[in-house]
Parts: structure tokens; sequence; C-alpha cells
């Protein structure tokens, strides 16, 4: 199983808040958001990390190096600042075909959300988080358990909830998936989109399920308001469930003594 973490953007939308810093390497509770992803991914069968860089790559590269070492590839995209995820993806793809966990390097997540993803009987899965949504979420509209549209452009009273960037793909897809964002790359006009938009040209062809993560912490940081809450109210949320998580552990090997 193969990992993939879009980690080349700015975060010009977080302004001083990033303090100059990659998106992905802004600290909450001692800890930079692309350690707490990589950390997240252990135990979850991953034997290959490819991460897409771009601005102040060799800052990214020391970082994910220090969580999993050679087990991680670099992908550079060099026109960064005048792509998206679609673009950055797209370059990741190229080399590679097999199932892969996909995840926007700006996600704080408790490492259930993995867990879950990783337990589904279905092979291409999107974390979803169920609430009322707004223009900015990217939106998730479901026929019964399959996601039908993925899209910010989604009417909200359509929406079931958002997709929160975090995902697992099967290699079929993600061969499909590659050739959609191929189309994409090649045109100037579409380098800015999103990688929802090459996922929504094959779910008339894969079937893509959710998995209901509404009641873990989670939060994708684009504004200083989102990192105000990632520290504030997500970081505790992670820690206080871990530590629920550990006290039932001991619990249960101190009943089996």
């Amino acid at each position: 199983m193969n990992a993939v973490i879009l980690a080349a953007g700015r975060g010009r939308r977080l302004g001083k808040a990033a303090d100059g810093r990659p998106k992905c390497l802004v600290m909450i509770g001692g800890r930079t958001i692309l350690g707490h992803q990589l950390s997240a991914l252990e135990g979850c069968g991953v034997d290959q990390y490819t991460v897409v860089v771009g601005y102040r790559a060799g800052e990214v590269i020391d970082e994910a190096k220090r969580f999993v070492g050679d087990r991680v590839r670099f992908v550079f995209n060099p026109i960064f600042d005048e792509t998206n995820t679609s673009y950055s993806l797209w370059l990741a793809l190229n080399e590679m075909r097999d199932s892969f966990f996909y995840l926007n390097g700006d996600v704080l997540f408790h490492r259930e959300v993995m867990e879950r993803l990783s337990a589904s009987p279905f092979p291409s899965v999107l974390a979803l988080e169920l609430k009322e949504c707004g223009d900015e979420e990217v939106k998730v509209e479901l026929e019964g358990y399959r996601a039908v549209k993925v899209s910010k452009q989604i009417a909200p009273e359509s929406a079931v909830g958002e997709f929160i960037g975090v995902a697992k793909f099967s290699a079929e897809l993600a061969e499909d998936m590659h050739r959609h964002l191929e189309r994409l790359a090649a045109r100037i006009q579409d380098r800015q989109a999103y990688f929802e938009k090459g996922l929504e040209m094959t779910l008339d062809d894969h079937f893509v399920s959710v998995v209901d993560v509404t009641d873990l912490p989670a939060i994708e940081i684009d504004f200083p308001e989102d990192l105000r809450r990632a520290r504030e109210i997500i970081m505790p949320g992670i820690r206080r469930l871990d530590l629920e998580r550990s006290t039932i552990r001991v619990q249960k090997e101190t009943a089996r003594l």
C-alpha cells in the first residue's frame, strides 16, 4: 500500500499565522502537520510514501525523512505557485498505479481516520464528516453508499457532508484517475483545478464509498481561524481520545491477568 501526501503549497491564506513555513510544517501540539500525518499512517500497512513538494522543498523533505527514513520518495512540483492539487497528484501518479491512501498536506486528524479507511471493505473510500456545509467545503453527494459527486460546487442542500481530504483509492481507480488528471495537466486553464475534478471523472466507472468520521477530531487548515481551532480544540480532542483508548487498553490487559 502506498500513501500520497500533497505538500507542495505555500499556504498563502494562512498569512502571518504560518510564519513563512510551508503549511504542512506549521506546528500544532509540538509537532508539524506532516509529522502528525506520518505518525497516523504508521500501522496501516503502508510500504512506500510519496510526498509532493514545492515551496521550501528541502525543509519538507527533511521532516518526512525524520519520520519514515528511506521509505519515502519525493516528487517535485516545479510550478507549485501556478497549480493546484490536480497537478500535484498527476505528478505523484506518473510512476505509480498501485492502491494508495490520499492525504492533503494540511489536514490534522486522529489516527482512527486511517484505521477506518484501512478497515473499510470498499477499495475506494472517502473520509466524510456529516454536517451542514457552506460554499468553501469540498462536499459529497451520495446515492445509497456511493459517492456520485465530490466538489465545492455541489449545492449545500444536496450534500451529506464534507470530504475532509483523506481517502483510500484502488489501483484500478488510480490508473483511471491518472488519465483524467493528465488531461487536466495538459490544459493550462485546468492546472488550478482541485484533484476532486479528476476524481469526479471516475465516478461513473468506479464505486467510491464513504466512511463516517464525524465523531473523530479532524480539520483541514486553510485560514488562521482553522489553525486556531486546530490548536485549541482539535489537538486537545486528539489527545483526549488517545488517552481514553490507552485507558481502555490497560483495563482490558489488567482484566486478563
